[in-house]
């Protein structure tokens, strides 16, 4: 089905579509059909040639590692989600109501930064079941599981969108979305088909339409107008959360880099293949149609022409070891664009403030990320609560302390054995072991010495 499509769109699909098949690893890689625009076919090269030759290299995936090591450092701390609404229980523990797994809030999190990381975009739509509930107590309404869900959308599903200057600011007036859905031909078989779905704010009422193929290419509509309601009024507002002004993934220059580092790999491994395997040479030799020719201890030939000769033909690949330098040359960029894994650290002792200002320059672009994110999460579970007709705060804050400050097991053993031997208090162990992320973070001195002699009572 062919689609109208928002200009930037059609310019950022190819970028979207080569960074996450780049961070998906080799398999998704190697399967792109854009593979040849990232390795060329060499000349006269036939397909399985092609084939042979970049299956050959691997991709060194940086950019994956990358993204899974800054997730890890995000979501190493839980969401607080202590202070918010009882009532936002069930929605913090599944977020989706999907039918095949169950997100809950710090999951769903983790969804939506990877995308953010790998994409620099990605859509949600706040829904809820199309039930009126005119004259249901809470009870009955929670009893029903009638309320609130998220919808994921990732970019390349958003087709187009426009704003328009609503009381002189900018409001989101129209979205195009594609899904893919299944339906039911019979008891037993399905298939799967394509819609449009239109998220439109028309006369300051949302509304959604949907749209299905009619066999001739022509898109129609799919049932009647369908106008949500929130406390018995239409919404004035789309509640599709997306941020549009993030122009280029994130993670694109290291993806680059990462692609031209595997391109190198390419070469290398196909020169490596030619130079590497000797080429058996004869001159004076009468060989049959029928003759077998084996190399080896096991076989020999023999001949009367005295000027016979036997020999490997061998290419020195001087060329080879610039492709070696190319490629870690590479590693050092990939390094430098965040791929710090692939360095060692320096031996040398850093300053704490010299220190301190490196990590706060390499995870500026990160916490900038995470807190558009936290606020985002933050507008989609005020939706979701206004929507169930209740109070309270929902502030998101994910973390921002991407520090390693856990202990090694090398200084537990230390702290302890500063402990028995009187070197330090108990006061002072304690501390350093919250520190170090032995203790929770808002666990005071008192109270763990009432948790320890608790457990010293009997009953």
């Amino acid at each position: 089905m062919k689609i109208d499509q928002h200009k930037e769109y059609a310019r950022l699909l190819p970028i979207w579509e080569k960074c996450r098949v780049t961070v998906e690893g080799d398999d998704s890689l190697k399967a792109w059909e854009r593979l040849p625009s990232v390795a060329p076919k060499l000349s006269s090269q036939t397909d399985t040639e092609y084939k042979s030759m970049v299956g050959r290299a691997t991709l060194f995936n940086a950019s994956g590692r990358t993204v899974d090591g800054m997730l890890g450092m995000v979501m190493r701390k839980e969401i607080d989600t202590d202070k918010f609404p009882a009532l936002m229980k069930p929605i913090i523990e599944d977020m989706t109501l999907a039918l095949d797994s169950k997100l809950n809030l710090d999951d769903f999190a983790d969804l939506a930064l990877y995308e953010d990381l790998v994409i620099g975009r990605v859509g949600y739509l706040i829904e809820r079941p199309a039930v009126n509930t005119a004259g249901m107590t809470q009870a009955q309404v929670t009893a029903l599981n009638l309320r609130p869900y998220v919808a994921q959308y990732n970019a390349e599903s958003i087709v187009d969108w426009r704003f328009d200057r609503v009381n002189n600011s900018a409001q989101l007036t129209m979205v195009r979305l594609t899904e893919r859905v299944e339906v039911w031909t019979t008891d037993v078989e399905r298939k799967e088909v394509e819609q449009e779905r239109r998220l439109l704010l028309i006369d300051g009422v949302y509304l959604q339409r949907k749209y299905r193929e009619d066999g001739k290419g022509t898109l129609i509509q799919e049932g009647d107008d369908i106008i949500p309601m929130m406390n018995g009024r239409p919404l004035d507002f789309i509640p599709f959360i997306c941020d549009f002004s993030i122009t280029r993934p994130p993670i694109l220059d290291l993806v680059n880099v990462n692609l031209s580092h595997f391109r190198t790999d390419v070469d290398l491994e196909h020169g490596a293949h030619f130079t590497a395997i000797p080429t058996p040479m004869f001159a004076g030799f009468e060989f049959g149609d029928d003759d077998a020719f084996h190399l080896g201890a096991s076989g020999g030939h023999s001949t009367t022409n005295p000027d016979a000769k036997a020999w490997f033909l061998e290419f020195e690949g001087k060329g080879l070891d610039t492709l070696k330098d190319i490629k870690e040359e590479k590693k050092k960029q990939m390094a430098v664009l965040g791929a710090r894994f692939l360095e060692a650290e320096s031996a040398q002792a850093e300053a704490t403030d010299t220190l301190r200002i490196r990590k706060s320059g390499e995870t500026s672009t990160l916490a900038s990320i995470v807190q558009r994110r936290s606020r985002s999460l933050t507008r989609i579970l005020e939706i979701m609560r206004d929507w169930m007709g209740i109070t309270g705060d929902v502030t998101v804050q994910l973390n921002t302390d991407y520090s390693d400050t856990s202990l090694t097991p090398e200084q537990m053993t230390a702290l302890f054995g500063m402990l028995q031997g009187g070197a330090i208090s108990q006061q002072t162990f304690f501390y350093n072991m919250k520190a170090g992320e032995m203790y929770e973070a808002d666990l005071t001195f008192d109270e763990e010495q009432g948790r320890i002699e608790t457990q010293g009572v009997k009953s």
